[in-house]
């Protein structure tokens, strides 16, 4: 699915999901695909504790909280330093 799909699916809520095919280009990440991982209604903390037993599950795989008030991605890139790049 693609991010205004979900908005449309899952509207005012939580969503974990997982990046497919993403890329970076300049400083964003350019996400083509999104899966639909666990959606949550209206609690961040809990969002944010089911990304992290994602995350700790497999590494090697791009997941994200986001809410689906969020009008676009623009996910932004951050060095091996934890600096945020810019254009």
């Amino acid at each position: 699915m693609n991010w205004q799909e979900i908005r449309q699916e899952y509207p005012h809520q939580w969503v974990v999901v997982e990046a497919i095919g993403a890329f970076t280009q300049g400083a964003q990440r350019i996400i083509p695909e999104l899966e639909v991982i666990q959606v949550l209604e209206s609690d961040s903390h809990a969002a944010w504790q089911a990304y992290e037993s994602y995350h700790q599950a497999d590494r090697n795989r791009e997941y994200y909280v986001l809410h689906t008030d969020r009008q676009q991605l623009n996910i932004g890139v951050i060095d091996a330093f934890g600096r945020v790049l810019h254009e």
